[in-house]
C-alpha cells in the first residue's frame, strides 16, 4: 500500500487519521551525489486536525511498515482551507 500525503485513512486504534507525510531517515547521505544509506521510513500522521491542518501537539510518527498493518484503504483526500487576512481591519 502506498501512503499518500494529505489523505485520511481508517486506523484500527484512532479511527480516522490524516497522513501528513512519509519521510526517509538515512544513516548517511551524500549531498553531492544525492544518494545515501536508508535506515528507515516513517509516517507522520494525526488523529486531531481542523480545516487549517493538524493540531500541533497531536502529530505522531511511526515506522511505515508498522503503520500499514493498522490502517485500511484511504477514506478521502483532505482539503485545507487557505489562511487569509482580513484587510478591512
Amino acid at each position: 500500500m502506498n501512503l499518500t500525503e494529505n489523505t485520511i485513512y481508517r486506523h484500527d486504534e484512532f479511527g480516522e487519521v490524516l497522513v501528513l507525510g512519509v519521510h526517509h531517515i538515512f544513516e548517511t547521505y551524500d549531498l553531492d551525489s544525492g544518494d545515501g544509506r536508508l535506515r528507515s521510513r516513517v509516517v507522520r500522521y494525526t488523529a486531531d486536525w481542523d480545516d487549517y491542518g493538524p493540531i500541533p501537539s497531536s502529530v505522531r510518527t511511526t515506522p511505515v511498515d508498522d503503520f500499514q498493518t493498522v490502517v485500511g484503504n484511504a477514506v478521502r483526500t483532505w482539503e485545507s482551507v487557505e489562511w487569509s487576512t482580513n484587510d478591512d481591519t
